[in-house]
């Protein structure tokens, strides 16, 4: 994948044989005459036009795109009770897709331990609270300001109520404090990073999410198609009566679960133990209806059509974007 950060006059993108990232002009910087942008980069394209607003929901990522990956907005079927249960298993991961049914079928498996770890290391259940005994510990506090400028979350008019992180990896760091505290959880998190398939670039993240009763997030839409994201939930306040139980209203597009996600035009509610896969690069927005908190673990994986010589281009592309201030909060070299 060889692109430039210059803008691209010559060729439109549909004439490239390989993928390249797509990129708003705003974001990368023209390079100095001077100075040659590194291969692993991304290409501002003056044209073709860009087809939008068709009525028909499509991703929309606000950053960057990656032509040619498989597209849906949610990746796991809707669960059901009902006696069809166990062929829905069978084809529960759309596509088949043998890497996204792997990743779920891992975390799922450690559902039990991730939760117990939420319950002692945020929550503060079974921690010595003797104030006599030096090893006491705190529970662990939220750690990124949904209300901050300049982050991938940050809007003011995008959250409504109360929204606590306690993240593992935050705009692709690894938080050590965390795995001190939660290290089966951070292990879980771990082995998919040793097998690639966690997302790994400044625009991934894995954390406690715990939305507050009476809390919401307006829709909006990621900065990229090059990711899918997992929920497990491990807390989820019961739905009310006028919600059916077999998942049907996981399907119907004029339903409003109490507590639940949508996803394009598709509204789901969250079952406990059960991991959601979704895309977010469209446009999804999120709620909670009711007095208590609903709690999950998010993280990013890779979509699987993002090769992996390809992923290694993309993230040196974003360490030189990160080492030129273009993201994150470094500063531009300018020597």
């Amino acid at each position: 994948m060889r692109t430039s950060c210059r803008r691209h006059q010559g060729r439109s993108w549909r004439s490239q044989k390989q993928h390249q990232v797509v990129a708003p002009l705003h974001f990368f910087s023209s390079t100095s005459d001077d100075e040659q942008p590194p291969e692993d980069s991304s290409t501002i394209i003056q044209g073709p036009s860009l087809l939008t607003m068709t009525g028909v929901h499509r991703p929309s990522p606000s950053l960057f795109y990656l032509p040619g990956l498989r597209s849906l907005p949610f990746w796991t079927a809707p669960e059901s009770d009902g006696k069809h249960s166990s062929q829905n298993r069978q084809h529960r991961i759309a596509f088949n897709d043998s890497t996204v049914t792997a990743a779920v079928e891992f975390v799922e498996s450690n559902f039990e331990s991730i939760r117990a770890e939420y319950f002692s290391s945020v929550l503060g259940q079974g921690i010595d609270t003797d104030p006599h005994n030096n090893n006491v510990r705190k529970p662990l506090e939220p750690d990124y300001d949904v209300a901050s400028k300049g982050g991938e979350h940050a809007d003011d008019a995008l959250h409504s109520g109360a929204w606590d992180w306690h993240s593992y990896i935050l705009n692709g760091e690894k938080n050590e404090r965390f795995k001190e505290r939660c290290p089966k959880t951070a292990a879980v998190i771990d082995e998919l990073d040793r097998e690639k398939m966690l997302f790994r670039t400044p625009f991934s993240f894995c954390f406690f999410s715990t939305l507050h009763g009476n809390s919401s997030i307006q829709a909006h839409s990621g900065p990229m198609n090059l990711r899918l994201r997992m929920h497990l939930p491990l807390v989820v306040p019961p739905s009310d009566s006028s919600s059916s139980t077999d998942g049907k209203e996981q399907t119907n597009h004029l339903a409003r679960p109490t507590t639940g996600i949508k996803v394009a035009d598709q509204a789901r509610q969250w079952r406990e133990g059960k991991a959601l896969v979704l895309d977010d690069s469209y446009v999804h927005e999120v709620w909670n209806d009711n007095e208590s908190a609903r709690v999950l673990l998010l993280l990013d994986l890779w979509h699987p059509d993002v090769r992996r010589e390809e992923r290694e281009k993309i993230e040196a592309m974003f360490v030189y974007a990160k080492e030129k201030g273009w993201i994150g909060n470094k500063r531009p070299n300018n020597n």
